[in-house]
């Protein structure tokens, strides 16, 4: 068994490895040097890097084989889809630059490059060095109502919200991240179903996404997710509904506020969904009110928390409502930040529709090209036809778009000096075309209905 040092000295070796190889996909561009490992996940690694032309810090994730299966690429299609129409918002992350592929008709890899954040929420409350003050907790929270607020107005549904999630740097300014659960409700959707139990982590998921049934949900189920957040931050690091299952998670829901109200029963149109809330309807058994659970906390916060804890997904507040709510009051001058729209439903037209590996590439293109304007739609239209792409008026789209996007460029971007000699190189290097396979088969709140909802959840 290897000693302490040895396997220090592994790991040392191991993160220099990853740090080495990072970059050693096929690029058409590259302008950024990588610093340090700062994680990995079970679909990438982030690196930190400098970017060689601003000397900017930022954050590099590679997300690997992104394009392996149908499910993994729509999930980090749709990702980035969501980052870039959000990215207006101040306490959204922002990405920065997705790099350009150097072989177009074959990449299986995508990096992206977003602002760096140096910790998260999480880590934040599990360090045993910072004590977060009751004006911390304040603006946090503020921060991160804001988002939310202009997420739902653009009728986004985060659905995996928890610390982990909430990105946090030296100013104390914060970030919303993590998009890969993350639904856009749009009207006259199709007639579809779902199952909700996959939906947010277990602790920070709303009584309405417990039980395994079908239902209608609305961004209440975010609010609660914010709830949950809150009580944390109140609680010193403690987590609020630690459920070890579902029966535990409802047991706990109600040890704190309460049986389920009759009224919130009453909606359910599900027989059995209502015989399982029956169960926990004992007007009897002991509970701790939040006032008692957050003692410390000022009264105003504990008024908050109970309006974003209230079983009823009807009663719950908006995070617009809290906003406004006099705990908020010294905040009020900052505003709510930019004004969101609905998104656009032709945006995510590509998970309406089965596509091929090579279809989903192209798919994939067209958003990173966003980053690109450069790159002209004369020759990504040469490019599509030579490559033998089927869908030649999706590609005269993206022309259409480049020039109000690059209106929204940062003034200080210029255009790759090698990239277009790169991608001109690229496609005039041969005329092998890549074998075209398949994937294998596989009001107070923003509503989403069962008629908006089951395209996004099927797959």
């Amino acid at each position: 068994m290897p000693t302490p040092d040895e396997q220090a000295v592994a790991q040392r070796r191991r993160r220099d490895t990853i740090k080495a190889q990072f970059f050693n996909a096929p690029l058409a561009a590259n302008r950024y040097r990588v610093t340090n490992l700062i994680g990995e996940g079970a679909y990438g690694i982030v690196c930190s890097a400098i970017d060689s032309r601003t000397k900017e810090a930022v954050a590099v994730k590679r997300i690997l084989r992104c394009l392996d299966t149908f499910p993994m690429a729509t999930r980090i299609l749709r990702e980035l889809k969501f980052l870039r129409l959000l990215s207006n918002h101040d306490n959204i992350i922002q990405v920065r630059d997705v790099l350009l592929p150097g072989k177009l008709d074959k990449f299986n890899d995508t990096f992206v490059v977003f602002e760096l954040m140096p910790t998260d929420l999480n880590r934040l409350l599990r360090s045993k060095t910072n004590t977060l003050s009751p004006d911390h907790v304040k603006y946090f929270m503020f921060q991160l109502l804001r988002g939310i607020h202009f997420m739902h107005t653009a009728r986004v549904f985060h659905r995996d919200l928890k610390p982990n999630n909430i990105l946090i740097n030296s100013k104390c300014e914060l970030r919303i991240c993590d998009f890969g659960l993350a639904r856009a409700a749009f009207e006259n959707g199709p007639e579809t179903r779902f199952w909700t139990d996959y939906v947010a982590t277990r602790w920070y998921r709303a009584p309405e996404l417990i039980m395994e049934y079908l239902t209608d949900y609305s961004t209440a189920i975010d609010m609660w997710s914010v709830g949950c957040i809150f009580a944390e931050l109140l609680g010193n690091g403690k987590v609020l509904f630690p459920g070890k299952n579902s029966k535990h998670q409802f047991e706990l829901i109600t040890d704190v506020i309460g049986p389920p109200p009759a009224q919130a029963i009453d909606k359910l149109r599900n027989p059995q969904a209502k015989r399982v809330l029956m169960q926990f309807q004992n007007p009897n058994k002991p509970t701790r009110p939040l006032e008692q659970v957050f003692y410390n906390a000022h009264p105003l916060a504990v008024d908050v928390l109970r309006g974003m804890l209230a079983f009823d997904p009807d009663e719950r507040i908006s995070a617009y409502d809290a906003l406004h709510h006099a705990y908020f009051s010294e905040y009020r001058h900052l505003g709510l930040g930019a004004q969101a729209q609905p998104l656009p439903a032709w945006e995510f037209e590509f998970e309406r529709k089965p596509l091929t590996p090579q279809e989903m590439r192209e798919e994939f293109l067209r958003e990173i090209l966003h980053y690109h304007p450069e790159y002209s739609a004369e020759t990504l239209r040469w490019w599509s036809i030579g490559r033998g792409f089927k869908t030649k008026s999706a590609v005269d789209r993206v022309g259409m778009q480049m020039s109000g996007f690059q209106q929204q460029r940062d003034a200080g971007r210029s255009r790759y000096d090698t990239l277009e000699e790169k991608v001109m190189e690229h496609l005039t290097g041969g005329n092998e075309r890549t074998r075209v396979g398949g994937y294998a088969p596989h009001r107070q709140h923003v509503t989403m209905s069962e008629s908006e909802l089951g395209q996004y959840n099927r797959r």
